[in-house]
């Protein structure tokens, strides 16, 4: 479901994929090969506040991107949105990974190529710089990217460009 509202419509390029059960409304911006997957909701509905992501970005089902009252949210590209995670008012830097029923809060900022872990809260204002691993509630920076989780980083977005391929490809409703 793709929505205009305030005279906004959201902008997509015609290689991203939006599942049939997501929402995308108003003042969104959605750059090539990304994708937005079934039951997420894109909603900005604040005026001039867009939600921008760049190319590559993979929003995963049951996310949750919103705009404050403040600001818009920034999603970078090469960026894997966990399943359910909830973003607002935030900007994500190219190359991070946002887990599963992560939360990133208003004015916080994550870091080029930073993983924050399943569950966490980054807390408003919260900068996490490039590179590490966060995670807790509140999150606190853990270590520096590594192992398992610079494989992850380095590996998600290609994976879920190929995918949103598949589904644009052969997705058919019965």
């Amino acid at each position: 479901m793709i929505l205009e509202l305030d005279g906004y419509v959201p902008e997509l390029h015609p290689t991203v994929f939006v599942a049939p059960t997501a929402a995308v409304v108003g003042n969104v911006r959605i750059g090539q090969e990304s994708s937005v997957w079934f039951s997420a909701a894109l909603r900005a509905d604040n005026g001039d506040h867009a939600i921008s992501i760049g190319e590559r970005t993979s929003v995963q089902d049951g996310c949750v991107i919103h705009v404050s009252t403040k600001r818009g949210t920034d999603v970078g590209s090469d960026v894997t949105v966990g399943h359910g995670a909830i973003l607002e008012g935030c900007t994500i830097e190219n190359g991070a990974v946002i887990g599963m029923n992560a939360v990133v809060l208003e004015d916080a900022v994550v870091g080029q190529g930073s993983l924050i872990a399943a569950g966490s809260v980054v807390t408003a204002g919260l900068v996490i710089p490039a590179g590490v691993v966060a995670a807790g509630v509140p999150a606190v920076i853990k270590k520096a990217i590594s192992g398992e989780s610079a494989w992850w980083i380095a590996h998600s977005a290609a994976h879920y460009v190929e995918l949103a391929r598949r589904y644009r490809e052969q997705l058919t409703e019965r």
